[in-house]
Protein backbone atom coordinates (compact mmCIF):
# COMPACT_ATOMS: atom_id res chain seq x y z
CA UNK A 1 0.00 0.00 0.00
CA UNK A 2 1.56 3.45 -1.04
CA UNK A 3 2.28 5.82 1.94
CA UNK A 4 3.02 9.81 1.76
CA UNK A 5 5.66 11.11 4.76
CA UNK A 6 7.19 14.25 5.11
CA UNK A 7 10.61 14.17 5.06
CA UNK A 8 13.72 16.44 5.35
CA UNK A 9 13.34 17.71 1.81
CA UNK A 10 9.67 17.37 1.26
CA UNK A 11 7.10 14.85 1.16
CA UNK A 12 8.11 11.05 0.92
CA UNK A 13 6.25 8.62 -1.51
CA UNK A 14 6.69 4.70 -0.22
CA UNK A 15 5.34 1.68 -2.45
CA UNK A 16 6.37 -1.42 -3.72
CA UNK A 17 7.42 -1.67 -7.73
CA UNK A 18 5.55 -5.23 -8.55
CA UNK A 19 8.48 -5.13 -11.76
CA UNK A 20 11.34 -4.49 -8.93
CA UNK A 21 9.56 -6.83 -5.77
CA UNK A 22 10.68 -4.17 -3.79
CA UNK A 23 10.20 -1.49 -1.71
CA UNK A 24 11.12 2.47 -3.72
CA UNK A 25 11.26 5.87 -2.39
CA UNK A 26 10.62 9.19 -3.91
CA UNK A 27 10.97 12.13 -2.79
CA UNK A 28 8.20 14.72 -4.30
CA UNK A 29 7.82 18.61 -3.95
CA UNK A 30 3.52 17.73 -4.20
CA UNK A 31 1.58 14.69 -4.55
CA UNK A 32 -1.90 15.22 -6.07
CA UNK A 33 -4.34 12.11 -5.94
CA UNK A 34 -6.55 12.00 -8.99
CA UNK A 35 -10.19 11.58 -8.57
CA UNK A 36 -12.21 8.33 -9.61
CA UNK A 37 -13.90 8.52 -12.60
CA UNK A 38 -17.03 6.94 -12.96
CA UNK A 39 -19.29 6.68 -16.28
CA UNK A 40 -22.11 9.14 -16.85
CA UNK A 41 -25.40 8.26 -15.32
CA UNK A 42 -27.23 8.39 -18.80
CA UNK A 43 -24.97 5.86 -20.48
CA UNK A 44 -26.98 2.97 -20.16
CA UNK A 45 -30.18 4.98 -21.94
CA UNK A 46 -27.39 6.01 -24.46
CA UNK A 47 -25.96 2.73 -25.09
CA UNK A 48 -30.15 1.69 -25.60
CA UNK A 49 -30.41 4.16 -27.94
CA UNK A 50 -26.94 3.25 -30.52
CA UNK A 51 -27.33 -0.39 -29.70
CA UNK A 52 -23.82 -0.25 -28.37
CA UNK A 53 -22.87 -2.65 -25.45
CA UNK A 54 -21.45 -1.47 -22.61
CA UNK A 55 -18.68 -3.09 -20.11
CA UNK A 56 -19.45 -4.42 -16.59
CA UNK A 57 -17.96 -0.90 -15.09
CA UNK A 58 -20.20 1.13 -17.20
CA UNK A 59 -18.14 2.56 -20.47
CA UNK A 60 -19.13 1.75 -23.80
CA UNK A 61 -17.19 -1.16 -25.04
CA UNK A 62 -15.82 -1.06 -28.67
CA UNK A 63 -15.76 -3.97 -31.04
CA UNK A 64 -12.37 -5.07 -30.89
CA UNK A 65 -10.01 -4.04 -28.42
CA UNK A 66 -6.67 -4.67 -30.65
CA UNK A 67 -8.60 -4.79 -34.89
CA UNK A 68 -11.08 -2.04 -33.96
CA UNK A 69 -10.42 -0.24 -30.69
CA UNK A 70 -12.72 2.90 -31.69
CA UNK A 71 -15.15 0.92 -33.33
CA UNK A 72 -18.17 -0.14 -32.15
CA UNK A 73 -20.24 -3.31 -33.59
CA UNK A 74 -22.47 -0.98 -35.09
CA UNK A 75 -21.56 0.42 -38.27
CA UNK A 76 -20.68 4.07 -38.00
CA UNK A 77 -20.64 4.84 -34.79
CA UNK A 78 -16.98 5.61 -32.59
CA UNK A 79 -16.21 6.02 -29.57
CA UNK A 80 -13.02 7.66 -27.58
CA UNK A 81 -12.09 9.18 -24.42
CA UNK A 82 -13.93 8.99 -21.16
CA UNK A 83 -16.88 7.10 -22.48
CA UNK A 84 -14.97 4.33 -23.22
CA UNK A 85 -12.71 4.57 -20.21
CA UNK A 86 -10.74 6.63 -17.67
CA UNK A 87 -7.68 7.37 -19.17
CA UNK A 88 -4.79 10.48 -19.50
CA UNK A 89 -6.10 13.31 -21.29
CA UNK A 90 -2.77 12.36 -23.84
CA UNK A 91 -5.12 8.81 -24.51
CA UNK A 92 -8.16 10.84 -24.76
CA UNK A 93 -6.66 12.75 -27.70
CA UNK A 94 -5.20 9.43 -29.27
CA UNK A 95 -8.54 8.02 -29.35
CA UNK A 96 -10.11 10.72 -30.72
CA UNK A 97 -7.97 11.05 -33.52
CA UNK A 98 -8.11 7.72 -33.99
CA UNK A 99 -11.87 8.09 -34.14
CA UNK A 100 -12.01 10.74 -36.81
CA UNK A 101 -9.65 9.15 -38.76
CA UNK A 102 -11.83 5.59 -38.87
CA UNK A 103 -14.89 8.25 -39.45
CA UNK A 104 -12.79 9.67 -42.28
CA UNK A 105 -12.39 7.01 -44.58
CA UNK A 106 -16.17 6.46 -44.74
CA UNK A 107 -16.73 10.10 -45.40
CA UNK A 108 -14.16 10.22 -47.71
CA UNK A 109 -15.28 7.68 -50.30
CA UNK A 110 -17.73 8.83 -53.00
CA UNK A 111 -19.96 5.13 -53.01
CA UNK A 112 -20.12 3.23 -49.85
CA UNK A 113 -20.65 -0.25 -50.63
CA UNK A 114 -23.02 -2.43 -48.74
CA UNK A 115 -23.63 -6.24 -47.60
CA UNK A 116 -24.44 -8.32 -50.55
CA UNK A 117 -26.50 -10.46 -48.28
CA UNK A 118 -29.60 -7.98 -47.53
CA UNK A 119 -33.20 -8.96 -46.34
CA UNK A 120 -36.03 -8.11 -48.63
CA UNK A 121 -39.91 -7.88 -47.97
CA UNK A 122 -42.35 -9.43 -49.75
CA UNK A 123 -45.45 -6.56 -49.49
CA UNK A 124 -47.60 -8.87 -50.84
CA UNK A 125 -47.04 -10.97 -47.83
CA UNK A 126 -46.35 -9.04 -45.09
CA UNK A 127 -49.13 -7.94 -42.45
CA UNK A 128 -47.38 -4.89 -40.79
CA UNK A 129 -46.90 -7.08 -37.45
CA UNK A 130 -43.57 -5.11 -36.32
CA UNK A 131 -42.13 -7.98 -35.40
CA UNK A 132 -39.19 -7.76 -37.72
CA UNK A 133 -38.53 -3.88 -36.27
CA UNK A 134 -38.15 -5.39 -33.32
CA UNK A 135 -35.35 -7.76 -33.17
CA UNK A 136 -33.59 -5.99 -36.41
CA UNK A 137 -30.25 -4.98 -34.25
CA UNK A 138 -28.93 -2.60 -36.85
CA UNK A 139 -32.13 -0.26 -37.48
CA UNK A 140 -32.39 -1.48 -40.52
CA UNK A 141 -36.07 -2.24 -40.65
CA UNK A 142 -39.03 -0.38 -40.32
CA UNK A 143 -42.82 -0.59 -40.80
CA UNK A 144 -44.56 2.04 -43.20
CA UNK A 145 -48.05 1.68 -41.24
CA UNK A 146 -49.50 3.63 -44.02
CA UNK A 147 -48.81 1.85 -46.62
CA UNK A 148 -49.27 -1.32 -44.21
CA UNK A 149 -45.88 -3.26 -45.06
CA UNK A 150 -42.57 -3.24 -43.43
CA UNK A 151 -39.35 -1.55 -45.44
CA UNK A 152 -35.63 -2.56 -45.33
CA UNK A 153 -33.17 0.64 -45.23
CA UNK A 154 -30.46 -1.55 -47.47
CA UNK A 155 -27.61 0.61 -46.79
CA UNK A 156 -27.68 -0.32 -42.90
CA UNK A 157 -29.04 -3.76 -43.32
CA UNK A 158 -25.76 -6.59 -42.76
CA UNK A 159 -28.00 -9.68 -43.76
CA UNK A 160 -28.19 -10.91 -40.27
CA UNK A 161 -31.43 -12.94 -41.41
CA UNK A 162 -32.85 -12.08 -37.75
CA UNK A 163 -35.75 -10.53 -39.51
CA UNK A 164 -36.31 -13.50 -41.60
CA UNK A 165 -36.65 -15.80 -39.42
CA UNK A 166 -38.91 -13.74 -37.06
CA UNK A 167 -41.44 -13.62 -39.82
CA UNK A 168 -44.29 -15.18 -38.95
CA UNK A 169 -45.96 -14.64 -42.54
CA UNK A 170 -42.30 -15.39 -44.67
CA UNK A 171 -42.41 -12.06 -45.88
CA UNK A 172 -38.69 -11.19 -45.97
CA UNK A 173 -36.17 -13.13 -47.64
CA UNK A 174 -32.46 -12.63 -47.10
CA UNK A 175 -30.65 -12.54 -50.50
CA UNK A 176 -28.52 -15.78 -51.12
CA UNK A 177 -30.22 -17.37 -48.67
CA UNK A 178 -33.60 -18.18 -49.24
CA UNK A 179 -35.66 -21.01 -48.26
CA UNK A 180 -35.25 -23.10 -51.61
CA UNK A 181 -31.78 -22.70 -51.96
CA UNK A 182 -31.07 -23.94 -48.23
CA UNK A 183 -33.40 -26.80 -48.83
CA UNK A 184 -31.55 -27.75 -51.59
CA UNK A 185 -28.54 -27.78 -50.14
CA UNK A 186 -29.65 -29.83 -47.06
CA UNK A 187 -31.09 -32.44 -49.71
CA UNK A 188 -27.98 -32.41 -51.20
CA UNK A 189 -25.75 -33.09 -48.38
CA UNK A 190 -28.52 -36.11 -47.61
CA UNK A 191 -28.35 -37.78 -50.97
CA UNK A 192 -24.37 -37.10 -50.69
CA UNK A 193 -24.54 -39.06 -47.01
CA UNK A 194 -26.66 -41.34 -48.13
CA UNK A 195 -24.04 -42.11 -51.09
CA UNK A 196 -26.82 -41.82 -54.16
Amino acid sequence: MPAVEEGDEGLLVRFVDPLLGEGVTLCADLVVLSTGIVPHEDAPALARLLKVPLTQDGFFLEAHVKLRPVDFATEGIYVCGLAHGPKLAEESILQAKAAVARLMTVLSKDVLLAEAQIASVDEKKCVACGDCERVCQYRAIAVDWEKGVARVNQALCKGCGLCSATCRSGAIRVYGFTQEAILSEVEYLYELSMGT
